[in-house]
C-alpha cells in the first residue's frame, strides 16, 4: 500500500515538474490567462441573446374543454411541444430540474368557467426555465399570440363581442381578449443573459485549454522515452493521477473566476459555491481521462493537440449553451453525455443557476461518477493491453539473449572439429 501511494505521489510530482519545469505547455499560465480573458472581456463586449424553440410542461388544474384545446394549440406549434400534462399542483422548479422542460404553463382551476362568465382577467401563468435564455425567446412571443387567438375566437363568439363595437377582429383583439399572460423567470429572475453568457465561454475556453494541454500528455512520455519506462512499468492507478494536478488548477482558477463575476460582474449564483468546486474537478479529471483515449496512439504533443476538435467544442452546442438541448434526438442527448463540458454545463445550470444543492445533487453527481468510472475502465483496458505487449517484447527479448550462447556453445565443437580434420588432410 505505501509503495502504491509512493508511485501516484510520483505520478503527480512528474506532471508538476514537467508544467513548471518550461519544456512543456505552462498550463498555470494558460489557465489563469483564459479565464481572466473570458471573465473581464466577454462581460463588457458580450450582450446578445439567441433564441430556439423547446419542449415545455402543462400543469392543467382546470381539466375542462377549452384547457384541452389550449393544450393542443400549445402542442400544434411549430415552436412548442408538450412533453407533460399533469393535473395536480407541481413545482415548476422540480419539473425543469435536469433540463427536462424550458417552461411550465400553468392553466388555474375555473380556467373555462371565468371565460363564459365574460371574466377579462384570467392570467395564464408561465414559469420560464432561464438558465438557457437561448431556449425560452420563441416561447413567448408564441404563448403571446396563442392567448390572443383564444380571446378573439371567444370575443367573436360573444353576441356583444366584436359587432357591437363596430370594429373588426384585429382593431379590437386587444380589448375584447379575456386572457392574459404572465411570465416568470425561475433561476434569472432580472430576465439577463450576459452573465449566463459569460459563465459559458469562461468554462468552454478553460475547458478547452484544459483539454489541449490534456491532449499533449501522451505524446510527450512518448517522446520522452518515459512511456516505457515510468507509465507501463508503473501501474494504472499512477497513469491516471496523472490528470489531477491539472483538475486541481483548473478547480481552484474557474472558481475564482467566478468569485470575481459574482463580486464584480453582479453574478448571481443561485446554490452553494464549495459544492460546485467538486463538480469542476470531476469534469476536469474526466477531460484528461478522455483525452488519454483521445490520443492514446499518439508519438509526440502536436498529434495529441490536433485532435482537439473531437474532446471540448462540440460540447459548447450539444451542452445547451447554444440550443435547447430537450430538441436533439434522443441518442443525440445521450451520447453528449460522454463529452465532459456536457457534464460541465449540466452541473452550472442545476447548481449556478437552479440553486440545487444538498441531496438533490446527489443524481447528477452519481452519473458524473459512473462516467468517470466507464471511462477509467477504457484507460484500463489500453493500458493493460500496451503492458501485456511490452511484457511479451521483454519476454522475447531475454529469449533472444538467452539463445545467442547457445548458438555460440553449439557453434564452437563444430568449428574444432572441421580445424582438425583440416590438420589430418594436410599431414597425409
Amino acid at each position: 500500500m505505501r509503495g502504491f501511494i509512493k508511485e501516484i505521489r510520483k505520478s503527480m510530482a512528474s506532471e508538476w515538474e514537467a508544467m513548471l519545469s518550461g519544456h512543456f505547455v505552462p498550463y498555470q499560465k494558460l489557465a489563469i490567462l483564459v479565464a481572466l480573458i473570458t471573465a473581464f472581456a466577454f462581460s463588457i463586449a458580450l450582450s446578445h441573446d439567441v433564441v430556439f424553440e423547446a419542449p415545455v410542461a402543462v400543469v392543467d388544474l382546470d381539466q375542462s374543454r377549452w384547457s384541452a384545446e389550449l393544450v393542443e394549440k400549445l402542442n400544434a406549434s411549430p415552436s412548442l411541444s408538450v412533453r407533460s400534462v399533469v393535473h395536480s399542483p407541481s413545482d415548476p422548479r422540480a419539473m425543469t430540474r435536469g433540463d427536462r422542460f424550458v417552461g411550465v404553463v400553468y392553466i388555474p382551476k375555473g380556467a373555462q368557467a371565468r371565460i363564459l362568465k365574460g371574466d377579462r382577467t384570467l392570467t395564464i401563468g408561465y414559469f420560464a426555465d432561464d438558465s438557457n435564455t437561448a431556449q425560452n425567446g420563441e416561447v413567448y412571443s408564441v404563448l403571446n399570440e396563442i392567448a390572443a387567438e383564444l380571446g378573439a375566437e371567444r370575443a367573436v363568439s360573444r353576441s356583444d363581442g366584436v359587432s357591437s363595437l363596430g370594429k373588426n377582429t384585429n382593431e379590437t383583439q386587444a380589448l375584447m381578449s379575456p386572457i392574459r399572460m404572465g411570465f416568470r423567470y425561475l433561476t434569472n429572475p432580472t430576465g439577463q443573459a450576459t452573465t449566463a453568457t459569460v459563465v459559458s465561454f469562461l468554462l468552454f475556453f478553460s475547458m478547452m485549454y484544459h483539454g489541449l494541454v490534456s491532449l499533449m500528455i501522451v505524446g510527450r512520455l512518448r517522446v520522452t522515452r518515459s512511456w516505457d519506462g515510468e507509465v507501463l512499468s508503473g501501474s494504472l492507478f499512477g497513469f491516471l493521477a496523472r490528470g489531477v494536478p491539472y483538475a486541481f488548477i483548473f478547480t481552484a482558477v474557474v472558481t475564482a473566476a467566478l468569485a470575481v463575476l459574482i463580486l464584480l460582474g453582479q453574478l448571481r449564483f443561485a446554490g452553494n459555491i464549495l459544492l460546485f468546486m467538486p463538480a469542476l474537478f470531476l469534469c476536469a479529471l474526466g477531460n484528461t481521462w478522455l483525452a488519454f483515449l483521445l490520443s492514446w496512439g499518439t508519438t509526440n504533443p502536436g498529434q495529441g493537440a490536433g485532435r482537439m476538435i473531437f474532446l471540448v467544442p462540440s460540447g459548447f452546442i450539444l451542452g445547451g449553451a447554444t440550443m435547447a438541448t430537450g430538441f436533439m434526438h434522443g441518442w443525440v442527448h445521450d451520447v453528449s453525455f460522454g463529452i465532459p463540458l456536457v457534464w460541465l454545463f449540466n452541473f452550472w445550470r442545476d447548481q449556478g443557476l437552479r440553486g440545487i444543492d444538498g441531496l438533490a445533487t446527489l443524481p447528477l453527481f452519481g452519473g458524473a461518477l459512473l462516467w468517470l468510472i466507464f471511462l477509467g475502465s477504457l484507460n484500463a483496458i489500453r493500458f493493460w493491453r500496451d503492458e501485456e505487449k511490452r511484457r511479451k517484447e521483454l519476454r522475447q527479448y531475454w529469449h533472444d539473449l538467452q539463445a545467442v550462447p547457445d548458438r555460440e556453445a553449439g557453434t564452437a565443437p563444430a568449428r574444432t572439429a572441421a580445424r582438425a580434420e583440416e590438420a589430418q588432410s594436410g599431414t597425409a
